[in-house]
């Protein structure tokens, strides 16, 4: 758990993680490992979870037994999204010798059993062998999966495995753990790579590097050592060298070159009674002619927790270890998606071609001869044209319009970078919580970017940036304060129930902290250099007296604009969103990030057209009161993945029970509309600006 942020000091802290992340990024598992046959490795245990119930729990809160050496963090794998996302790996009792077969190891040394379980540690399995809990573990940062699951015909790979069983009403428990491990052969060339790397650090610079290279082809042809190493320069290098080669002995002892990555981790977890302080008997999971008996879950049992290891050389390289959980189904449809959407722009950006360069060239060449004729029976025809004098006239409610579209610009690009990162393979599933972490630090360090837009429109709308303070104070609190509502009551809720789900009061606080310390104060530095900006023009003069608008016909009706504006732009994201949901409340890994990136592209794109289709109509029949509008119907896309997020949770997560499960599903779901919503309401709105004063700009030339 990484210690809270302080004071000001965060952004700073967050920048310089950034900035040596570039210059030394490495993530354990994300670089290859290879082992020595007869070296040790040791499997680390992750929180226990659930589909049906979307609570993780700590591992060792669990009547399992725990290490020798104690319980503690593994490794530097802890970081505010997997402590968001429950996620806490730990130390474990399982450890492995690189190629042993090992059969009937016992996981509760030095006693041998766990127990004898009372009362609480019975209900506490039963409740989550009920709730179809399952075992996450990770070796060498591969999630353990059910056997043989990675084989290349499976179409999904579930991380974990069930806990136990529920049988004739008796609970069951799965106390044994057949591992399978895959290896791939290698002989030592990363660890020769990485090595080589590190020894010429120990050199003064590059031209001493090209030295003691052409000094080691110098010997290599043939040249003596005392013709080299005469001068200081030569002595020197010879030093480095032989420190360099020294070190590499050291690191490198004289083993087999046969060293070995591990490419799989599967399990066939099978429930076995044994008798406490008798030997271990070896029996085989899956031996149809010997069915052993299962151990129960009851009170005064003692439980034995058992494990065989296995290695299996595979075909698997290093570098395509993950491809088998990053697998989905449908690869097809997802390119249908794409082909989809890029029909539905092509065929939006015609219509909206044809309004832009015949319509309104239409009705301005109409308009300049209503005005030279001053012809009335064209008057009915004029449409948005008579709105000269009103179009720009500043909406009620200006202040919070401000504030929506300065709160959507930032998480736009929140969006938009953090999926332009993820799609570049910056963001790997093999780093946990990265995801989620840099999506927060982007959050805020945009509330500069917050402040400075919604300032900008506020004096755009006002003609001034008097009040200025007041507009970037509420954009700092307007959707961070959302969010953290939501949060807080989600995590007031979950904190008696034990659950990993709630985070711990210190990191609530340095979250709290982060908002007011760092995302505040770049609100208002955003909002002042806003003020240094001029104003923007219009281009046409503004009435006085605001014109009386006539009732809107029914194509021109807004609950109609509202509801038709985002249909288009949910059918474009709904393949895709499918797949994600169903990755992100059902356990599977999501990478592609690809699609979604163009998917969200092509939704901009077309939210943009529906935009400018829909305030061209409104204007038609002589509303002028676009503004608000424009947003409504841009952010109207979220409506429909609201009745989407419902209609999942009905149908894809049926098993989902309880009130808390359903609470957590409904709250970070609510999060991710809310986003949405300001987003895309920010992108109707800014082209619904752009058309709006493009046209208008066109009538004052002519």
């Amino acid at each position: 758990m990484a210690p809270p942020l302080r004071c000001s000091l965060a952004a700073a802290v967050a920048m310089c993680l950034l900035i040596s992340g570039a210059y030394s990024y490495y993530v354990p598992g994300t670089y290859p490992q290879e082992f020595y046959p007869g070296g040790t490795i040791s499997a680390q245990v992750n929180s226990l979870t659930s589909f049906e119930t979307d609570l993780p729990y700590e591992y060792y809160s669990m009547p399992f037994c725990k290490p020798v050496e104690g319980v503690h963090r593994a490794g530097n794998a802890a970081n505010l999204g997997t402590v968001i996302m429950g996620i806490k790996l730990l130390n474990s009792q399982y450890n492995f010798t690189i190629m042993r077969q090992e059969k009937g190891k016992d996981a509760c040394a030095p006693k041998g059993f766990y127990g004898p379980l009372d009362g609480k540690d019975v209900k506490k399995l039963q409740m989550l062998i009920t709730q179809k809990y399952r075992i996450n573990m990770v070796l060498d940062n591969l999630p353990v999966t059910a056997q043989d699951l990675l084989d290349k015909n499976q179409e999904f790979v579930r991380p974990g495995f069930e806990l136990g069983y529920e049988e004739d009403g008796k609970f069951y428990v799965f106390n044994h753990l057949q591992f399978n491990i895959l290896v791939h052969p290698t002989h030592g060339e990363y660890m020769r790579a990485r090595q080589g790397f590190k020894d010429a650090a120990v050199l003064d610079n590059i031209d001493a590097r090209r030295m003691l290279l052409s000094r080691k082809q110098l010997l290599a042809a043939g040249a003596s050592e005392a013709a080299l190493g005469g001068s200081s320069s030569g002595r020197q290098l010879a030093a480095d060298e032989k420190k360099a080669d020294d070190k590499e002995k050291k690191d490198d002892p004289a083993t087999p070159d046969q060293m070995y990555m591990i490419v799989g981790f599967e399990v066939s977890p099978c429930s076995i009674k044994r008798t406490a302080g008798k030997p271990i008997e070896d029996i085989m999971c899956d031996n149809i002619d010997r069915v052993p008996t299962p151990q129960e879950v009851k009170e005064g049992e003692k439980i034995m927790y058992t494990y065989d290891v296995y290695w299996q050389v595979s075909d698997i390289k290093w570098a395509s270890r993950w491809d088998s959980y990053l697998r989905m189904p449908g690869g097809k449809v997802h390119w249908f998606s794409i082909m989809n959407s890029l029909l539905i722009v092509l065929v939006m950006a015609t219509l909206v071609a044809m309004i832009l360069i015949r319509t309104v060239r239409r009705d301005l060449a109409k308009y300049e001869q209503l005005v030279v004729d001053g012809s009335a029976d064209m008057k009915d025809e004029a449409g948005w044209k008579l709105l000269t004098g009103d179009a720009f006239r500043a909406p009620a409610g200006g202040k919070s319009l401000a504030v929506h579209f300065g709160s959507g610009v930032q998480m736009l690009l929140v969006s938009l970078v953090t999926l332009l990162l993820a799609t570049l393979g910056f963001l790997s599933p093999a780093s946990r919580g990265a995801l989620l972490t840099t999506t927060i630090i982007l959050f805020v360090l945009l509330s500069f970017v917050a402040g400075g837009s919604a300032v900008a429109l506020w004096g755009v709308m006002e003609r001034t940036y008097e009040g200025w303070v007041g507009v970037a104070l509420h954009v700092s609190l307007f959707l961070p304060g959302l969010v953290m509502l939501i949060f807080t009551v989600l995590n007031i809720a979950l904190k008696h129930t034990g659950s990993l789900g709630a985070v711990p009061a210190g990191i609530y606080f340095t979250i709290v902290a982060i908002w007011f310390l760092v995302s505040v104060p770049l609100t208002f530095v955003g909002g002042f250099m806003a003020t240094r900006l001029p104003i923007l023009d219009y281009p046409v003069k503004t009435n006085q007296i605001p014109r009386q608008i006539p009732p809107a016909p029914l194509v021109a009706h807004p609950v109609l604009l509202f509801f038709s504006a985002g249909i288009l732009p949910f059918g474009t994201m709904f393949i895709e969103l499918y797949f994600a949901m169903t990755s992100l409340w059902l356990g599977y890994f999501y990478y592609l990030f690809g699609f979604v990136f163009l998917i969200g592209l092509l939704t901009i794109i077309i939210n943009c057209e529906i935009a400018v289709l829909c305030t061209y109509v409104q204007l038609c029949a002589e509303d002028y009161m676009w503004w608000w509008q424009s947003f409504y119907r841009g952010g109207s896309v979220a409506f429909y993945v609201a009745l989407y997020a419902v209609g999942f949770m009905g149908s894809s997560l049926h098993s989902l029970s309880g009130f808390l499960p359903m609470l957590t599903y409904l709250s970070y779901m609510s999060i991710m509309i809310l986003g949405l919503y300001t987003a895309m309401g920010t992108v109707g709105f800014l082209a619904s600006f752009v058309f709006v004063y493009q046209i208008f700009a066109a009538v004052k030339q002519d």
